[in-house]
């Protein structure tokens, strides 16, 4: 057969579903397995196709919202890609890139989150907060009772926590350089986390400050960025010793004597 145009290519990276529920009595929202934003979703309520945009919304890559909520036993049939076939239509806009940051507490060893908001959380998204290891996903979400995908081995209490959607690709312009592989800013007089990426925990020796990383960096060639406040600066302890798993570093005043600062902040780039 002859094509006017492009002939079409079965792209094996992309991958289309089908998803039907039973709806109850108004309701409106209907939480998918994910999709890709844009024009790569069908809907069909009883049989009929649904009008994107008038008759129904999907915005977020995972929710599906009715216009006018469905009556108990309705039939809503998606029909879905959630995979890129075409990597143009799905790059991440900055809010995605920037991701959905609240509060959270959770007791240790357990998978049960508590969010001080849910807007804008969806199934599938991947969670990351002091404690929390990396690629731990949301499994379930209720209001603001959040399951994750494994335990955590940290106790949070109203700390920061973020979700990224992880159906998008991030563009040059987003990401730029190269991203940070670890971050925290530092209590200086409790010797605590006010908020930290990839550090599981703080020790001393003396004036000596080691972070340890939740993730090994790949190796020893990465960047080490560091401020402080209360007129102090940071200098790394013996670079030649420093590990993938931890770095160590001084905060002295610009007298030159020891001093331990308020605020101490802490960057790695690799």
């Amino acid at each position: 057969m002859s094509y006017i145009g492009n002939v079409p290519i079965n792209n094996p990276a992309a991958s289309e579903t089908r998803q039907e529920f039973t709806a109850t009595a108004s309701q409106t929202t209907f939480n998918t397995s994910g999709y890709v934003i844009g024009n790569f979703i069908s809907v069909y309520l009883n049989g009929v196709r649904l009008s994107a945009g008038t008759d129904f919304t999907a915005t977020n890559g995972y929710d599906v919202v009715l216009t006018t909520g469905a009556a108990a036993g309705d039939l809503l049939a998606v029909e879905m890609r959630n995979t890129l076939a075409d990597i143009g239509a799905g790059f991440a806009s900055t809010s995605e890139v920037t991701g959905t940051n609240t509060t959270g507490s959770i007791t240790t060893g357990t998978n049960s989150l508590t969010v001080a908001s849910g807007t804008g959380i969806n199934v599938g998204d991947y969670v990351v907060g002091e404690g929390i290891a990396p690629g731990t996903t949301v499994s379930a979400i209720s209001g603001t009772s959040v399951t994750l995908s494994g335990t955590v081995g940290a106790t949070l209490s109203s700390d920061p926590v973020s979700f990224y959607t992880a159906n998008k690709a991030l563009s040059p312009g987003l990401v730029a350089g190269q991203l940070c592989r670890a971050w925290c800013n530092i209590n200086g007089s409790t010797d605590t986390f006010r908020s930290a990426f990839n550090i599981s925990s703080i020790s001393l020796n003396g004036n000596i400050i080691t972070v340890n990383f939740t993730a090994d960096l790949p190796d020893t060639n990465y960047v080490f960025v560091g401020t402080s406040s209360d007129s102090t600066f940071l200098t790394e302890y013996n670079a030649t010793a420093r590990g993938v798993g931890s770095i160590s570093f001084i905060s002295r005043s610009y007298t030159n004597a020891s001093s331990k600062p308020n605020f101490i902040n802490i960057a790695i780039f690799r």
